[in-house]
């Protein structure tokens, strides 16, 4: 059976364009009406009497997502497991901040980020995507292989994290990872090496 893998709905700090990282914030109404229109489709894919294994980062615009969904499946929330290694990246003294105030706190410092993210350390504890990669590789390992039973999964996630995740999945190189789509409105079936791409209609 496949891997459903979703990103939470639209949040206040991504219209702004902040950088949530391992902070919250609220679900907009156009975040919350994703994520029912997500759990619709979901709903068209998975028959009822299908086994759901139904894991959820545990930042609480995820949960909230994950709580939407589960009422589209006339499923139980309770059901929901929290597993903190699908958590987003944690952009340490960047959290909850700008690119435009990053910059302007923190001279310079995007530029080189972004020359090197596998490695460059964000000030304040921030993670790197090797230490990103550790983690997702860890979840994937542990995962993977129950993908292949009679359960269905479906994984609510972040958009870093999520690229990351469909990434290794393809065995991509991390700049062909970080141009992947990071939607909010549809989500990918990972399934027998592909990956595919489900969208209300």
């Amino acid at each position: 059976m496949p891997l459903y893998l979703l990103r939470h709905g639209e949040t206040v700090d991504n219209v702004a364009g902040r950088f949530q990282g391992q902070n919250d914030s609220e679900l907009t109404e156009v975040g919350r009406q994703q994520a029912r229109d997500n759990g619709r489709v979901l709903n068209s894919l998975i028959a009822p009497a299908t086994d759901l294994k139904f894991v959820s980062s545990p930042l609480g615009r995820t949960q909230k997502t994950s709580r939407i969904i589960c009422t589209r499946l006339g499923r139980l929330f309770d059901s929901v497991e929290t597993d903190p290694r699908l958590m987003e990246m944690h952009y340490g003294a960047w959290q909850g901040m700008t690119e435009f105030e990053i910059e302007q706190e923190y001279p310079g410092q995007w530029e080189s980020w972004n020359r090197q993210p596998a490695t460059y350390p964000i000030p304040g504890g921030g993670e790197s995507y090797d230490q990103l990669f550790q983690r997702v590789d860890d979840w994937l390992e542990d995962t993977g292989v129950h993908w292949q039973g009679e359960a269905a999964w479906i994984a609510v996630s972040h958009g870093g994290i999520g690229s990351v995740i469909c990434g290794r999945y393809l065995g991509l190189p991390l700049a062909e990872m970080r141009q992947l789509a990071r939607p909010h409105d549809r989500f990918y079936e990972l399934h027998k090496g592909q990956i595919t791409t489900h969208a209300a209609s």
